[in-house]
């Protein structure tokens, strides 16, 4: 039989993903967002964390479902570049630098895509449209490191709770993160997987002790406090995982815990509205074609602003946006989200019409 999901863990889910596209959107709350959006994914993931059936079934697992869908859609991104550049979508023209945060782009030959596949398969860096996806894989690599030492904690202690070797274990890892962070080390990721380990186990605890029969009303206390924190925390640092960048690990871990708070209360709150519900669930289920193609996504708006303002063909490469202020960032979100649940069910039929076809894996979080 089919493990029943959770309808709270898809809701938060969808929250998490649109807040994700949010903050890439130009977002007028982009900072606030940063604080604890990416965060939730990694508490998401340590919450559903399991090692039934073994460790060798739970490595397997996540390489179908996240180590090969980086390497899958960095290499077609890798071999679209040419068609790309011909499109605008990326480009060559160096004009393109005056715009902040943009690089030239120049093509790519069949030697080129062959040997960047190769970096994909050990992490070794990523595609600008595929940008989002820093995040899968520091997920990978954060749960097969979880599962290896809860394992080896298994086999020393022989049964007994491994809650606590965990925990002491997460906060080396925060330290050793935080270092990275500062050093300005990021090798293959490990910097932000170190950081990110103390995340994944918080989600762990939080299944632990987290009450499930709660009054509607305390949870919409509990959500108001939960964003007071927040915008406190906002006015004293910031958080930017993809650089492995935080104010302080105490202030990674208060924001991240605020920010859980926050989205699970929302989420339960929203639970007895079924189209809030089911829409919140329905792009939860939908996080990995989001990820990998909301950047993608973008460029339909800032096309669509071009035509109208006679903007130049190479400004379409701006990333990840060239629109902003006024209510861009809203047609910048609904692009990010319509089109890749649009590509995702075309997916699915294709699927269905063909069965040796492969599928988007359930989720990213």
């Amino acid at each position: 039989m089919a493990k029943q999901r959770d309808p709270v863990l898809d809701s938060m889910r969808g929250i998490g993903i649109v807040l994700m596209v949010l903050g890439h959107s130009g977002f007028p709350g982009t900072d606030f967002i940063y604080l604890f959006h990416m965060a939730l994914f990694f508490m998401l993931s340590g919450w559903l964390f399991s090692l039934r059936g073994g460790p060798v079934h739970f490595i397997k697992r996540k390489v179908v479902t996240l180590w090969l869908p980086f390497v899958l859609a960095n290499t077609a991104f890798t071999a679209l570049n040419n068609l790309f550049l011909k499109l605008n979508i990326l480009t060559g023209d160096e004009r393109i630098l005056q715009v902040p945060g943009n690089v030239v782009t120049t093509p790519v030959t069949l030697k080129d895509v062959v040997g960047r596949t190769v970096h994909w398969c050990v992490f070794d860096g990523g595609t600008q449209l595929g940008g989002a996806m820093w995040f899968i894989q520091a997920l990978f690599q954060v749960s097969i490191l979880y599962a290896l030492v809860e394992f080896i904690l298994q086999k020393l202690l022989h049964g007994a709770d491994t809650l606590l070797p965990q925990g002491l274990f997460s906060g080396v890892l925060l330290w050793v993160g935080w270092r990275c962070g500062l050093a300005g080390w990021n090798v293959w990721g490990l910097g932000i997987a170190a950081s990110c380990y103390c995340l994944f186990y918080l989600g762990t605890v939080l299944r632990r002790t987290t009450r499930e029969s709660i009054p509607a009303y305390r949870r919409g206390i509990f959500a108001a406090a939960a964003f007071a924190v927040l915008l406190i925390l906002g006015r004293l640092g910031s958080v930017g995982l993809a650089g492995n960048g935080y104010s302080h690990p105490i202030f990674l871990l208060v924001a991240s815990l605020a920010g859980w708070v926050l989205v699970r209360e929302a989420a339960c709150l929203t639970a007895p509205l079924p189209c809030v519900r089911a829409v919140l669930a329905y792009l939860g289920r939908a996080t990995m074609p989001i990820v990998i193609l909301h950047f993608l996504s973008f460029k339909l708006v800032t096309w669509l602003g071009l035509l109208a303002t006679g903007g130049e063909p190479y400004l379409l490469a701006a990333f990840p946006i060239y629109f902003t202020g006024g209510a861009w960032w809203l047609a910048y979100t609904a692009a990010g989200l319509a089109l890749p649940l649009a590509a995702n069910a075309v997916y699915r039929k294709m699927k269905r019409a063909f069965p040796l076809g492969g599928r988007w894996p359930r989720r990213a979080g």
